[in-house]
């Protein structure tokens, strides 16, 4: 099922929780929206589940406009943010439950809901409650009876908010393999950008209800649109400082970051003045000829090493391996990656990579 966003949005008043989006999801697609609590990202989800009414715009599955069709018409599965299990129905009865409700012979929908049980591994599960059961596994029951009823489009609201970290990370691979397996166009909301990233096959970021960027996870993080995408993704989070484009090229403090030939080599023209500019920690390489700094503080955090320095008075953070032999007030020697340092326009806009 192909999902397209016409012109969408949502005002309460004069605050527009959704402004004008546009938005094409192709068919079987796992879409992210993801955004900052209140960017609009579950009023977007709820319209196109048909529980919150658009104020203008349109939705469409498939060729078939939705946009004023009753939620119980659109041929979607919809999972909760907190699960919504009956507590005192076995999960076999919670996954059989829209299927009763549709008058579906019980005989089938046993026979439905066990295949769905199997689908995402809840064999042996069936006659417990949800009291008894861990939240990855409640999550599960949810997905399960969302699917049951073959729904052409699975809706998730923050699906993973409410587990620990360890299974936040097995749950995201459990909905990625259901969802490979199902083949069903999803569409998921959170505000956890690394679980975005890892599962989606393309990401919807939201602010203040307008899409600011809509592609692929690496090419997104690689090549962000504006500040706003280039600080919300990453972690640790980009550098952003402000520096110079002069004749000698970009300038911090003293610094030469890049030569004037290398920045005219990025193949747009930018004219001297001060720029709001980002590097991501990752990209600040340990060499022999880049600029020397002393580092302030070393964090370990497992595989990685993150090095708090300054160049003048601007703090920086640099990401490197952990089997560096490296501790505060030690001096380092560093350079930007080529094709790493980020020049933003007055407006936020990205303006050239180098």
């Amino acid at each position: 099922m192909e999902i397209k966003i016409l012109n969408l949005t949502k005002a309460y008043g004069d605050f527009k929780a959704v402004d004008d989006m546009n938005l094409s999801v192709a068919d079987g697609e796992l879409i992210g929206l993801l955004g900052p609590s209140g960017c609009g990202k579950s009023t977007t989800l709820f319209m196109l589940a048909g529980l919150t009414e658009p104020t203008s715009g349109q939705i469409f599955f498939g060729d078939k406009d939705v946009t004023r069709v009753p939620p119980e018409d659109r041929e979607i599965g919809l999972v909760f943010q907190n699960y919504a299990l009956y507590p005192h129905m076995t999960v076999l009865d919670n996954i059989t439950f829209p299927l009763i409700n549709r008058k579906v012979k019980k005989a089938e929908a046993i026979e439905r809901a066990q295949e769905m049980a199997h689908l995402v591994q809840l064999d042996g599960l069936l006659n417990r409650k949800p009291s008894a059961l861990s939240g990855g596994q409640q999550q599960r029951v949810a997905i399960a009876r969302a699917l049951v009823k073959k729904p052409q489009v699975l809706l998730l609201d923050e699906p993973l908010s409410n587990l620990d970290a360890k299974l936040r990370v097995e749950t995201r691979e459990e909905i990625k393999r259901i969802q490979q397996e199902v083949k069903i166009t999803t569409l998921f909301v959170t505000h956890d950008q690394e679980e975005a990233m890892s599962i989606s096959n393309r990401i919807a970021v939201m602010n203040r209800g307008v899409v600011q960027q809509y592609d692929a996870p690496q090419a997104m993080y690689l090549n962000p649109i504006n500040s706003f995408v280039a600080q919300f993704l990453g972690m640790p989070q980009i550098n952003m400082f402000e520096a110079k484009v002069t004749g000698r090229g970009v300038e911090l403090n003293g610094v030469l970051l890049r030569t004037r030939e290398q920045l005219d080599a990025a193949g747009k023209k930018v004219a001297d003045g001060t720029y709001q500019m980002g590097v991501r920690p990752e990209s600040l390489e340990l060499c022999e000829d880049g600029f020397t700094v002393k580092a302030d503080s070393v964090r370990m955090t497992g595989r990685d090493l993150l090095i708090f320095f300054k160049i003048g008075t601007t703090e920086f953070r640099a990401l490197t391996h952990s089997d560096l032999q490296l501790r505060a007030g030690d001096d380092l020697c560093l350079r930007a990656r080529k094709n790493s340092l980020i020049i933003f326009d007055a407006d936020g806009s990205a303006l050239v990579k180098c």
